[in-house]
């Protein structure tokens, strides 16, 4: 499960404490009798501290690819668009808040990112 927030043609990213340079939208697993918007706002509020407007929640869009450093496994990613209310700060688990657009080193960006999400949202005009 992953959420895109978007500001001036740009999608929020996270790096947590655990990689270096590799950069990943906000999310997470669903929990055993989770939906995907409760896992949304969930993890939104595990890793920002900030909620989700719920009347702004839509899906966008599922990829499947190799997480990152998993080359062999495949991740099912179900990517939903939403408006977080108030001022992202990361919590413990993360340690950097970016905005990236097409332009980005792609050394800060997963495998799936890299070869399908990114060019997904540019070419859907989310991102520049």
């Amino acid at each position: 499960m992953a959420l895109a927030v978007f500001k001036d043609g740009k999608i929020m990213v996270v790096r947590d404490n655990k990689n270096d340079e590799v950069f990943y939208a906000v999310g997470g697993k669903v929990e055993e009798g989770e939906t995907d918007v409760e896992c949304l706002k969930r993890e939104v509020k595990e890793e920002l501290d900030v909620d989700l407007d719920p009347q702004s929640i839509k899906f966008l869009h599922e990829f499947n690819g190799p997480p990152h450093g998993k080359p062999d496994a495949i991740l099912n990613m179900r990517f939903y668009e939403a408006k977080i209310m108030g001022e992202p700060h990361p919590t413990e688990e993360i340690v950097e808040i970016q905005y990236f657009d097409s332009a980005v080193d792609q050394k800060h960006l997963s495998e799936i990112a890299r070869t399908q999400i990114f060019p997904w949202l540019k070419a859907h005009g989310y991102i520049n």
